[in-house]
């Protein structure tokens, strides 16, 4: 390894504090670590029972065992490297970027080898101590993956560009642009970041040319870049017609008014911000690419330089709790100290992680608070809607459903919803009345059409609109296996058991978590006299999650045909 490395990460060791994070079983199988000759014999018992804890907490995506069952597994056996990079890895996924750089300097006076894993802490924390052209050096250490060559060229664009080596700093982003895919995310992020740069070295005519070329693409242009060029066009074009960029493209989930009350307000220059937005871009060049697993690591070093980055905070908080890590998601969150025109997204996220954890009430006062917010009304008395539904009170949701103002609703899901409950109260005049006035404002939404068809061909009315209802959403996303049990299930109520197995299979191959859709082929199968099958379908269905009426009505039918009941 280079003697600069090992000197900063020696450096480190004596300025390091304690934090947390995580990662997959298939990240110590990239990583060597299953492959390593271990002498368990010789081990202590402690120190096994730990290491092999920690690892199963990885699999099973428990995150805080990860790091507690690592750590005492290290405080064991300090010196064992297989150890020291379970608790590296551990650190890394709960965030700890101090803890993690400590253990890598542990790792650096044990080995001497040279391991690219532990090179982006290090770039990060020297970003951080405003060492840029520190952490350049290092990152040509890295690798040739899509993500290490961007960390690489916008590091020592930006050194460029804050040593006012102009020319040096367009010359290799405009040669990284020619590079790149057209019309990608990277590739509108690169544009913006030349806009960004002419803007800062006060190059006028090019900065208008910038952003005219970005102007006209700007439909396809992620959102995420449009406060950035809107402070732009702020200093240095035009304020009224920043103001009128925002007015025109903000995304409706963020406050706009907030938005534009702060264009004055924050330093688009500020290093920390700059390079944190590069590491959050690089998170999305690694989720595309690996997964969002993978991705991870990045997000944290984004928002390890920026605490104010939301965009990285609600990443990494969707994260946690789509593994069901919801403490972790909250913390996150909470952890929040300023505003950002993505507030209320924030609180929406909140609301929906308290209502998962069981916290009813609690996930309801929240979102009544933002229904005070004239310009966030609707948006929150859709989401006690469908709170209340996912309650069961069908009525109370609808009582929300009727206060939305619809003048000012764009979307279908309101129409949608709205059938749905009337679906679920059995208010069934009422309901396709609702019907055709949904697919009178959405005639060519897939998920309405599938709605509706089902619901249509469910009900015995109506069944050759709801087939069709059905086959249009099937041809506009054939590998949907949810529209696939639709149309299965409207040729089971034809009588065509041929056909309703055959498409009922293949929603089963798609979505084989599914009771639903389980226990549609099930019918099929027993009524087609293949009763061996059928019942074991059923049997398979109860061991799904899923309404509870649904699994009384399947056990019935297993006790009724099987005498399933008495074995």
């Amino acid at each position: 390894m280079p003697n600069i490395l090992k000197i900063f990460i020696f450096f480190f060791i004596f300025c390091i504090n304690n934090n947390s994070f995580s990662q997959d079983l298939d990240d110590f199988k990239k990583y060597g670590l299953k492959n390593k000759n271990y002498d368990y014999e010789t081990l202590e018992p402690l120190y096994i029972g730990n290491f092999l804890s920690s690892i199963v907490a990885s699999k099973n995506k428990d995150y805080k065992n990860f790091l507690n069952f690592s750590e005492k597994a290290l405080k064991t056996k300090n010196n064992n490297i297989e150890l020291l990079e379970n608790a590296f890895w551990a650190n890394i996924y709960m965030g700890n970027i101090n803890r993690s750089l400590k253990i890598i300097s542990e790792i650096e006076l044990l080995s001497d080898e040279h391991d690219q894993k532990f090179l982006y802490p290090t770039i990060v924390e020297l970003v951080r101590r405003n060492e840029l052209s520190s952490a350049v050096e290092i990152s040509n250490l890295l690798g040739l993956e899509k993500h290490d060559i961007f960390t690489k060229i916008m590091l020592q664009t930006w050194d460029y560009v804050f040593k006012n080596q102009k020319s040096n700093a367009i010359t290799k982003l405009q040669n990284y642009i020619n590079s790149t895919e057209k019309n990608s995310d990277l590739y509108f992020f690169l544009k913006v970041q030349n806009l960004m740069i002419y803007a800062y070295f006060d190059e006028y005519s090019e900065t208008i040319e910038a952003f005219e070329e970005l102007q006209k693409q700007i439909k396809i242009i992620p959102s995420r870049y449009y406060i950035n060029i809107a402070k732009i066009i702020y200093y240095k074009i035009d304020e009224k017609k920043a103001k009128s960029f925002l007015i025109q493209n903000l995304p409706e989930n963020l406050d706009l008014d907030f938005a534009l009350e702060n264009l004055p307000k924050k330093n688009i220059y500020d290093p920390l911000k700059l390079l944190s937005n590069v590491f959050f871009e690089c998170g999305y060049i690694i989720a595309k690419s690996e997964g969002f697993l993978k991705s991870i690591p990045h997000f944290w070093f984004s928002l390890y330089l920026d605490e104010n980055n939301q965009s990285a905070r609600l990443i990494l908080s969707s994260f946690f709790s789509e593994v069901d890590q919801d403490d972790i998601a909250l913390e996150i969150l909470k952890n929040n100290k300023n505003k950002s025109p993505s507030w209320i997204i924030s609180e929406f996220e909140i609301s929906y992680i308290q209502e998962k954890k069981g916290n009813i009430d609690l996930a309801i006062s929240i979102i009544e608070k933002i229904s005070n917010e004239t310009k966030f009304k609707n948006k929150a008395l859709l989401r006690m809607s469908n709170i209340y539904r996912r309650k069961n009170d069908y009525k109370k949701s609808m009582e929300f459903l009727e206060k939305i103002d619809l003048s000012k609703i764009k979307s279908p899901e309101v129409y949608y919803y709205k059938s749905l409950n009337l679906v679920l109260l059995k208010d069934w005049e009422n309901a396709i009345e609702s019907f055709d006035i949904l697919l009178k404002n959405y005639p060519n939404n897939p998920e309405i059409s599938n709605f509706v068809g089902y619901t249509l061909v469910d009900r015995n009315i109506r069944l050759d609109e709801g087939i069709d209802l059905i086959k249009f959403a099937v041809s506009k996303e054939p590998q949907n296996g949810f529209f696939l049990d639709s149309l299965g299930w409207a040729f089971f109520k034809l009588n065509d058991f041929r056909k309703a197995i055959i498409y009922l299979e293949r929603a089963i191959e798609l979505e084989p978590q599914e009771m639903e859709i389980t226990d549609h082929l099930g019918d099929a199968y027993f009524k087609v006299g293949r009763k061996q099958e059928a019942k074991l379908v059923w049997e398979r269905a109860l061991s799904l999650n899923g309404d509870k009426s649904l699994l009384e009505k399947i056990k019935k039918k297993l006790d009724k045909n099987f005498n399933y009941n008495k074995k």
